[in-house]
């Protein structure tokens, strides 16, 4: 095996390059990088209706349909209702008994702009479900939540009315996340 020669100068870059490295990898390995900051936006309050749907396993699992009807929400920048719009289309799994929301519904603010929600995500160990959140809106006002990355919590068991559960759902975005819209022209606020 023939060695490779360098010259002093580019023996000590090589060397120095090595030292940089390995400083490097030694400080990946003892220094565990800062969670991100996460900045609220909102808590819904989600009304549904009972599971549609049987309880036998199918292809994907035990689907579930559970109408969403109706809630409100509020939070520093956008607060409204829920519309009688969606469901919970979620499986369980049988091999695990966890259970998985797959949620599509409707939010309108109280300054009148509509907002698509999905969600989906387990359910924890604590009972709760963790939840992405994708949202999707044509309002210049609100444009920028098609951008975020919104993570929930969601919380069952809130005291119930007749037939409707009443579920809880805590919802934040990465703070560094866009928290307003610059349009690149003027039509397209439109």
């Amino acid at each position: 095996m023939r060695m490779l020669s360098f010259t002093r100068n580019g023996a000590t870059t090589a060397l120095q390059f090595l030292a940089i490295v390995l400083l490097a990898q030694i400080g990946m390995a003892t220094k565990t990088p800062e969670p991100p900051k996460l900045s609220f936006l909102y808590t819904a309050y989600v009304e549904c209706e009972p599971n549609l749907m049987s309880t036998i396993a199918g292809p994907h699992g035990i689907r579930k349909s559970i109408p969403i009807v109706g809630g409100n929400f509020s939070g520093p920048h956008l607060s409204g209702k829920i519309l009688n719009v969606g469901a919970d289309w979620g499986l369980t799994d049988p091999r695990t008994n966890v259970f998985s929301a797959d949620t599509r519904y409707n939010l309108r603010t109280d300054d009148g702009a509509d907002i698509f929600i999905q969600t989906s995500g387990p359910k924890a160990p604590d009972g709760h479900l963790h939840l992405r959140l994708v949202f999707e809106t044509a309002s210049p006002k609100y444009y920028w939540l098609n951008n975020v990355v919104a993570i929930g919590i969601l919380t069952s068991g809130l005291p119930s009315t007749g037939n409707l559960s009443l579920l809880r759902i805590d919802a934040w975005n990465f703070a560094s996340d866009w928290n307003a819209t610059q349009f690149v022209n003027s039509t397209a606020a439109v």
